[in-house]
């Protein structure tokens, strides 16, 4: 009935993709098109043919930008019907499969070895949308640094510019119980940081050295660093797009109007590829899109996660998992440790976590002491949402002020709502009231800012969907 009602044009004239015009082929059939690769015989797609240079393509693939930007390159894309081939296969910067030089495709216009799939490159999470064959070409745009220096030890960052700060070469235990204001994450005893003259803020030196502007290949826009996030309703704290933790650090936060897509600067600072211990180093680990099981500890903040992909194994590894501290601090252990990615099951291994004392899988990821043999589950040291939250910081929600707080009594509080014993080392107060979650504030049983996160994720699928039904 929609094919009746809604008649394709028997023919197209689009001079700019073809010289002659290109008249509707009846049937789809499963040779490739010479506009894509892709076979012909996709549903929901017509089939146009100039049979003067037997030429045939999608009716989608008429339309395709003649010059284009992505994040993931530097340069601009420009179409071409064919690439000279080299010595060197080409593979996609986008699914990193090869790409046959017969068919139209993307390549880099100042001669760099990047070539993209004409379906890779138009992918409404990779393109903006915009064709910019007509558009003049901009100069660089300026590098604005984070940081001016005063000294050689001493920087004016951009989100501490009333305090200069200094750089420190190993904590020294003289920073002790002190976190990163960018990454949250706690110092430790080898970490190279800048610290404030006057007061008590404190940078990693590699997070001192983000950069203001990004392009992530996560995203299609590029991304602006803030020191705090400057738009959302719940204030002092975000959720990330990429792992869906929520934080109180700095955030990457993209600019272009309706677009509210974010990152923390762990997953913002994540390369294209990535090697991460879990994965042999030969097995390079991609930004494609693509998702499947998680190899990391799964968690319920995987299914929500976006992944990175190995392309020779087919193996997926979540955003959530990857951006894990290989190290990290236990209070009743003297010794950092290390993040264990599973051992090889023996029925001799037996395993206990330290905090909660219930048996510990060997076979999943844990936190392990090398001295002194301690185990413990990786979200009973880390908490299932509050270590990328800030200690001694308030956050609103609501309109009520929620403070964090470090949980050192000499008993553990128990939880207002769960009604059991708050394990974890921060804790939230609410109106004199304990919480060991922010779960536990909303609803329990439900991940950190599900709620929230699954709003804003359904939106910008609502948004993908209305832009592919408009072209």
């Amino acid at each position: 009935m929609i094919c009746v009602l809604i008649l394709p044009p028997l023919t197209i004239e689009n001079h700019i993709s073809h010289e002659h015009s290109l008249t509707l082929f009846p049937r789809q059939i499963p040779l490739p098109c010479d506009a894509c690769g892709f076979s012909l015989d996709l549903p929901l797609d017509h089939v146009y043919s100039c049979l003067l240079c037997n030429y045939m393509v999608h009716r989608t693939c008429i339309y395709l930008p003649r010059l284009i930007k992505v994040t993931r390159h530097p340069h601009r894309l420009s179409y071409t019907s064919f690439i000279v081939p080299s010595r060197e296969l080409l593979s996609c910067g986008v699914c990193r499969r090869t790409v046959d030089v017969n068919y139209g495709s993307y390549s880099c216009n100042k001669g760099c070895h990047y070539a993209l799939h004409s379906k890779c490159a138009t992918n409404k999470k990779v393109w903006d949308g915009k064709d910019l064959e007509e558009v003049p070409e901009q100069e660089e745009e300026e590098i604005i640094e984070p940081f001016s220096w005063v000294d050689e030890e001493t920087i004016q960052h951009f989100s501490h510019d009333h305090h200069h700060l200094k750089k420190i070469l190993g904590n020294g235990g003289s920073h002790e119980n002190k976190f990163c204001q960018a990454c949250i994450l706690p110092l430790t005893a080898s970490d190279r940081f800048y610290s404030c003259i006057q007061c008590e803020f404190v940078l990693h030196e590699t997070c001192a050295s983000l950069p203001r502007r990004k392009h992530h290949p996560v995203h299609k826009h590029p991304l602006t660093l803030f020191s705090s996030n400057p738009h959302e309703v719940v204030d002092g704290f975000f959720t990330c797009d990429g792992c869906t933790r929520n934080s109180c650090g700095f955030i990457y936060k993209c600019r272009e109007k309706d677009c509210e897509f974010q990152l923390d600067v762990r997953c913002a600072s994540l390369p294209d590829p990535s090697i991460h211990g879990c994965h042999p180093r030969d097995h390079p680990l991609f930004f494609n899109f693509t998702s499947g099981t998680c190899m990391g500890f799964e968690s319920v903040e995987c299914d929500h996660s976006e992944y990175l992909e190995c392309i020779k194994c087919n193996s997926f590894l979540c955003l959530h998992c990857a951006t894990l501290p290989c190290v990290a601090h236990y209070k009743h252990d003297r010794h950092p440790l290390t993040l264990c990615y599973g051992e090889e099951e023996t029925s001799d291994l037996k395993y206990w976590c330290e905090i909660c004392e219930k048996k510990l899988d060997a076979t999943k990821w844990f936190y392990t002491c090398d001295s002194c043999r301690v185990t413990l589950h990786v979200n009973c040291l880390l908490g299932k949402e509050i270590y990328y939250m800030k200690p001694n910081h308030i956050i609103k929600i609501n309109g009520r002020n929620v403070d964090i707080e470090y949980n050192n009594g000499n008993t553990r509080p128990v939880c207002k709502k769960c009604r059991l014993r708050c394990i974890y080392t921060l804790v939230y107060k609410c109106e004199n009231e304990i919480f060991c979650s922010l779960s536990c504030l909303f609803q329990p049983g439900l991940p950190l800012g599900y709620h929230y996160y699954m709003r804003r994720r359904i939106m910008r699928i609502r948004e993908t969907e209305k832009l592919e039904e408009e072209s």
